[in-house]
């Protein structure tokens, strides 16, 4: 006993300070639109955590704080019981390296998806790390109160996500028949892909449209035919976009920009095109 007491002096067990929302103040928050779905959670007195997912990149858990800055180099996620669960093992999901000073807590990937799985099936989940502001160790609990209506408005917003994201689309390509300045079915169709897109995403603030042409015929006759060719493109996005004709600006390089061979029609044909970069 002796012993045992001389080890518990000289190892004190250092009761970790947590951070946990009361039952009665625990509220998880939903926010959607067709690119981005996010689900958030304050923590009292800490700070608050949100789990995002925008179109096209991996789900994304993000803890942060105002106040409790990071004092040592890593970090640890974890899964652990509630208080009323005894059958289900704690899990360490990772470890993340930190900054001194660091307020902010990012997991991407299946870590993040390991974790929002948890909270569904009645898990809470468990940052841990040195603060800056504490002399133990800080413990933030992200609890599963009220958690599953929220979750379910956060699955309805990831079904129906646009089907492409702004990386998808942002450098896109449209090309022209031999001599014409006319939008085909297949060029009709990949520019209503864009078009819908447009429709959703308010961030674009610039779409740059640069316009090209194969080596045959007469230069005067090319540089006519490049500048047709980027009118009919951006015709068509303020048409069946809705797309403000400020944003968007138009170059013509006829044949000087050429990414393939003139010399076959192979090549020829992949110069017949009309190039989109979209800017955020």
């Amino acid at each position: 006993m002796k012993f045992l007491l001389f080890l518990l002096f000289a190892s004190p067990v250092v009761a970790d300070t947590v951070y946990q929302s009361a039952v009665h103040e625990a509220t998880w928050q939903t926010e959607a639109s067709p690119l981005s779905c996010a689900i958030s959670h304050d923590i009292t007195d800490f700070g608050k955590t949100v789990f995002h997912r925008e179109n096209g990149e991996p789900l994304q858990l993000s803890i942060s704080t105002a106040d409790h800055r990071a004092s040592q180099n890593t970090a640890e996620l974890m899964i652990i019981n509630t208080p009323w669960q005894f059958d289900q093992v704690s899990q360490k999901l990772m470890t993340l390296p930190v900054t001194y000073g660091q307020r902010e807590f990012i997991v991407e990937g299946n870590a993040a998806r390991k974790a929002l799985a948890a909270l569904q099936q009645g898990q809470f989940v468990q940052l841990k790390y040195a603060s800056q502001s504490s002399v133990q160790p800080v413990s933030v609990i992200l609890t599963n109160v009220q958690f599953l209506p929220a979750m379910r408005e956060f699955q309805e917003c990831s079904d129906k996500m646009h089907p492409d994201s702004f990386n998808d689309l942002q450098q896109f390509s449209v090309y022209f028949e031999s001599e014409k300045a006319i939008l085909d079915n297949s060029a009709s169709q990949r520019m209503k892909r864009l078009a819908e897109y447009l429709k959703v995403d308010e961030s674009i603030s610039r779409i740059i449209i640069e316009s090209h042409t194969d080596s045959f015929g007469r230069r005067e006759l090319n540089t006519e035919l490049s500048d047709k060719r980027a009118q009919v493109v951006k015709n068509f996005l303020i048409e069946q976009a809705e797309i403000d004709e400020a944003i968007i600006e138009t170059h013509s390089y006829r044949d000087n920009k050429p990414i393939a061979s003139n010399k076959t029609p192979e090549g020829r044909a992949q110069n017949r095109r009309t190039e989109l970069r979209l800017i955020r």
